[in-house]
C-alpha cells in the first residue's frame, strides 16, 4: 500500500475524492482516470477500498475531453464507478442528463450502476448531518 492509500484509507469524515482528467499511462494508458473502470474500480474502490462518493473534475468544459460528446463524459464517467458528475458549465447540464437517462432506461446493468451512485451519495450527505 502506498502513502496515498494509507493516508486516504485512515482519513476520518469519509471523504470524497476528486478524478482527474488526465491519462494515468502506467495504470490505464487507453482511458482518462475520469472515464476508467482500471482507475476508479480496480484502484480506488479495490485497492484503496475507497467506498465514499468520486466526483469528476470538469467533465462539461475541460479541454482534456473536448473529443467526447457532452452526454457520453457523464455517461462514461458514471459507467468506470464515479458518483457525481461536475460540469462548471450549465450549458452541458441538459445534455449529460439526457444521455444518462437514455441509457438508464435502456440498460438494466447501467441503471443499476446509476442507483448505486445515488445511494453512495445519499449516505454521504446522511452521514454528514445534510439531509433535513
Amino acid at each position: 500500500m502506498t502513502a496515498f492509500t494509507e493516508t486516504l484509507s485512515r482519513t476520518e469524515g469519509h471523504p470524497m475524492v476528486m478524478t482527474s482528467s488526465a491519462t494515468y499511462s502506467r495504470i490505464d494508458p487507453a482511458s482518462r482516470a475520469a472515464f476508467s473502470p482500471v482507475v476508479i474500480g480496480d484502484v480506488l474502490r479495490g485497492e484503496v477500498a475507497f467506498s465514499g462518493p468520486v466526483i469528476s473534475d470538469d467533465l462539461g468544459s475541460a479541454v482534456a475531453v473536448t473529443n467526447v460528446p457532452v452526454g457520453e463524459r457523464a455517461v462514461r464517467f458514471l459507467a468506470a464507478g464515479g458518483t457525481l458528475v461536475l460540469t462548471v458549465a450549465p450549458a452541458t447540464f441538459p445534455a449529460m442528463l439526457e444521455a444518462v437517462l437514455a441509457r438508464d432506461a435502456a440498460d438494466p446493468a447501467f441503471a443499476a450502476v446509476v442507483d448505486s451512485a445515488v445511494r453512495t451519495a445519499l449516505l454521504a450527505k446522511a452521514e454528514a448531518g445534510l439531509l433535513g
